[in-house]
């Protein structure tokens, strides 16, 4: 089971010599707060936008519904990640992480049908008429968060599945090439031993 942020924290301190190892050692920690930090900040935007945008998407009520879903699921898998260190029994962690990733991936493809399907007709000039009672009206607030959201995480699911496909690819020439040496530089034990064994 992997210590939490606070055990690494003490034991960073216990295991330094002086205030470079110590610096050093607390170094990634510190890091990873900070983006943990960063991006908890982010997601309370994004649930205080979706709260009190709620009623201002026209094109889509379900927009502002999928900012504070997301923001409270970023949230949830955090305080997962943090809590669950100290978990008495560690397949509810497991378990846990399961269930939220299928929240997550449902949650994730409506979020695309919702913001992407309303790409063609939104409207979200304040200069519009009558804004509240325009049915293709949304919040920029709102709608634009929301597409940035969904773009960032795409973007980044398309890297990722891009890295993993030429990390087998390559895996897979390392292989062939390494069993391609070993077979030619292996010595012909059977003519040697015929060769040995033959009258002078």
């Amino acid at each position: 089971m992997p210590d939490s942020i606070f055990t690494r924290a003490r034991n960073a301190r216990s295991d330094s010599s002086d205030l470079a190892t110590y610096c050093n050692n607390m170094a990634p920690i510190t890091c990873k707060v900070g983006t943990q930090l960063f991006i908890v900040v982010l997601v309370a935007l994004m649930i205080a936008i979706g709260i009190t945008h709620l009623n201002d998407c026209n094109i889509n009520s379900f927009i502002p519904i999928y900012l504070i879903a997301s923001g409270g699921l970023y949230i949830g898998w955090l305080v997962v990640e943090i809590c669950c260190d100290h978990c008495e029994y560690p397949n509810v962690k497991i378990w846990v992480r399961i269930l939220m990733s299928l929240f997550g991936i449902g949650l994730f493809i409506a979020g695309n049908i919702w913001v992407y399907g309303a790409w063609g007709t939104v409207e979200t000039k304040k200069n519009v008429k009558n804004l509240l009672n325009d049915e293709n009206y949304c919040s920029p607030w709102v709608y634009w968060v929301a597409f940035c959201d969904i773009t960032i995480i795409s973007m980044l699911t398309i890297i990722a599945i891009f890295s993993l496909l030429v990390w087998c690819l390559l895996a897979c020439c390392v292989k062939l090439c390494c069993k391609a040496t070993v077979d030619e530089s292996t010595p012909l034990t059977g003519g040697r031993s015929d060769r040995s064994e033959s009258p002078a």
